[in-house]
């Protein structure tokens, strides 16, 4: 009986102390995520964040734009209702989704899930944190908006849809039906969203037709900005130090 009680005692013992090791990661992360500090050294502080925040939308957008503020805070999971899988990649899976906004509206939205195991990966859980904290502070029409995140496990990144799935894709499925003139307008508002991010000292990293989304068949949108980095602030130029795999346009 005695060692039966031992053996019990073990076991909760354990048990807490798992519990514990759970609350203090979930704090840790969840302090990069609001305050960036780990990542200033990548991000100046003039990209960081304290807090999340509520912007106006960027003016000469699209009015329905215009008629949901650019929000980014915290979500509920009841507030979210997933659909139908948009994309797989080696840290997530992106769903079609619809959040219940505090506005009362209900906002058609894109979710990217992280995998169960993601949160035992410092790299993949930094570069959300990254992607995170840069899409937060960004507000341009030519690029996808973040509106908000998802903190309970698995963890979910909220961002705006764009209807009409990428623009390789598109061009994949409609080849030679794009009028020269369309595709004009679409590589000068890439130009414009490229800029915006030089203006912000972003470098992209991973600019390709499978990363432009479009909004309507006349607005593309720059999205996917898990590689993107900060230029420091003295520098003119970025070198990549990561012993990581390079995403390549083919």
């Amino acid at each position: 009986m005695r060692t039966v009680c031992s053996c019990e005692g073990q076991r909760r013992l354990w048990e807490a102390v798992k519990r514990r090791k759970t609350v203090c990661k979930r704090k840790s992360w969840m302090s990069k995520v609001f305050s960036g500090k780990r990542l200033e050294a990548e991000f100046p502080p003039h990209h960081s964040q304290s807090t999340f925040r509520k912007t106006s939308p960027t003016p000469g957008g699209p009015a329905a734009e215009g008629s949901l503020q650019s929000l980014t805070c915290l979500i509920g999971e009841k507030d979210l209702h997933l659909f139908e899988k948009l994309g797989d990649g080696s840290f997530g899976v992106v769903r079609r989704g619809e959040w219940d906004a505090p506005s009362g509206k209900t906002v058609s939205v894109a979710v990217k899930c992280l995998k169960p195991d993601v949160l035992s990966q410092p790299e993949a859980m930094d570069d959300f944190i990254r992607e995170v904290n840069a899409m937060h502070s960004l507000d341009h029409r030519n690029l996808i908006r973040l509106y908000g995140v998802v903190l309970t496990p698995p963890m979910k990144m909220v961002t705006e849809l764009a209807p009409l799935g990428s623009l390789l894709d598109r061009l994949r499925k409609h080849q030679g039906h794009f009028l020269l003139g369309t595709l004009s307008r679409y590589a000068v508002q890439v130009a414009e969203g490229m800029g915006y991010l030089e203006s912000k000292r972003f470098i992209h990293r991973d600019l390709a037709a499978r990363n432009l989304l479009l909004a309507t068949r006349d607005l593309v949108k720059i999205g996917d900005f898990g590689l993107m980095r900060a230029l420091p602030q003295n520098d003119d130029h970025y070198v990549m130090q990561e012993h990581r795999k390079v995403p390549f346009a083919w």
